[in-house]
């Protein structure tokens, strides 16, 4: 059975050909923080649940498209704007996600998407103050190989 390594690999290969994704990683989202290495913006693929059916398995998937808030020293003279980028971060990464949607929603190999995605802003998250989104998707395969080689 291939049809995970399938999905994710699909997937990265999608976020890797767009270009405001520097660093693609994938697994528990409290961990991505922990690669100094990471070079931002970053698309995050985590796996949710599995349904497995008779023809189908059905992933639930979350992606996660972050960048750096960077803040300047100037006095806040626009309270709307404030005095970083958390606006410029939130367009960005919301490109990211359509984009990646758009990609994916035209898949080859028997590979659909069952509704819309659900995009949930991010402020601030982890230790590098990230903003962006975490884009929820379901993403159906056939469910045809029983061979676990």
């Amino acid at each position: 059975m291939r049809n995970y390594y399938e999905v994710l690999r699909l997937l990265k290969q999608k976020l890797e050909a767009d270009p405001l994704v520097n660093t693609v990683t994938q697994g528990d989202i409290t961990e991505i923080d922990l690669n100094k290495k990471n070079i931002y913006p970053l698309a995050h693929i985590q796996t949710g649940t599995a349904i497995i059916g008779l023809s189908t398995i059905t992933f639930n998937m979350t992606l996660f498209a972050l960048d750096v808030r960077d803040f300047s020293n100037e006095p806040v003279t626009d309270k709307f704007n404030g005095n970083d980028n958390e606006i410029d971060n939130l367009n960005s990464m919301l490109a990211v996600c359509n984009r990646f949607f758009k990609s994916i929603v035209k898949l080859e190999d028997d590979f659909t998407i069952t509704d819309n995605p659900n995009c949930e802003p991010l402020y601030e998250q982890q230790e590098n103050l990230l903003d962006g989104w975490a884009m929820t998707f379901e993403i159906e395969i056939p469910n045809t190989e029983i061979s676990v080689c």
